[in-house]
């Protein structure tokens, strides 16, 4: 029947209630669904799991109405933010192109970029990351203990040499002195990439971008701190690389991971090619 041991002797310990019967399945697999998930899935994603990825027909009413009643609900926690991009005054910034459009569906047609902070042994490191928009996978990243244009270009090159993206692609970042460098806008040029940058003071303008980070910290680094950079690296490659880019459903895919939707838009043309 597809029922976890926890679950059903844990409904067995709460005296096997007749409503408790008829629930004891979905129940079974929403506790399953949040220790695959690290108990990062809240409703929304819970009630999208069990319908296409369990095979469970369950409304979302009846997901709330079980997730409530077993006290399950997803783990996140907040925290203090420094400041990781600063614009250089002097420097010419790119015109913002994107404008906010954030509907792309295609693969390396738009890639997002920015630097967040990582708390590692009670010092301040720095992540930089390449998103690519359409699927929403992060495509390129790297780590570092200060937050530099050579970080930032280390992260592109990475996706480059992943992706091989083809001409033309729009390379979208906020102004910090990392993406308005030279060493930086020269990889971009000589890559023939096209540049977008976002307004002054509009973190809106990369949405996607600081959504992503928001998730990895809330899901992950809150809940598991690194000891050492050594750790990051792992935490992180697991985290982004396995979890996120492989598994984790994501609301602007139609709850699908990136490498699901990726597979369901492209395989297809690929196979009849």
């Amino acid at each position: 029947m597809k029922i976890s041991r926890s679950g059903y002797y844990g409904w067995v310990a709460a005296g096997c209630p007749e409503r408790g019967a008829k629930d004891a399945v979905t129940l079974a697999a929403i506790h399953q669904i949040e220790r695959d998930n690290d108990g990062n899935y809240g409703v929304r994603r819970v009630y999208q799991s069990l319908n296409k990825e369990h095979g469970i027909r369950c409304g979302y009413g009846k997901t709330a109405r079980i997730m409530r009643e077993n006290g399950i609900k997803a783990k996140i926690k907040s925290g203090y933010k420094p400041q990781t991009t600063k614009a250089d005054k002097n420097a010419q910034a790119y015109p913002n192109l994107l404008d906010q459009q954030f509907n792309e569906k295609e693969k390396n047609r738009v890639w997002l970029a920015d630097i967040t902070y990582v708390r590692v042994n009670g010092k301040w490191n720095y992540l930089a990351a390449i998103l690519d928009l359409g699927r929403r996978k992060v495509v390129g990243w790297a780590i570092g203990t200060n937050p530099t244009a050579e970080l930032a270009c280390k992260a592109l090159r990475n996706a480059i040499r992943k992706e091989r993206p083809p001409k033309g692609l729009i390379h979208h970042s906020d102004r910090g002195c990392q993406y308005t460098s030279k060493s930086y806008k020269k990889l971009i040029e000589d890559n023939y990439m096209t540049g977008s940058m976002s307004r002054v003071g509009s973190p809106y303008d990369n949405a996607p971008m600081e959504s992503f980070f928001g998730t990895l910290k809330t899901e992950s680094l809150y809940k598991h701190t690194p000891g050492s950079i050594e750790q990051l690296d792992r935490i992180l490659r697991y985290w982004i690389d396995d979890y996120y880019n492989r598994r984790r459903l994501h609301s602007a895919l139609d709850y699908k991971s990136p490498l699901f939707y990726e597979l369901s838009r492209y395989l297809p043309f690929i196979l009849s090619a």
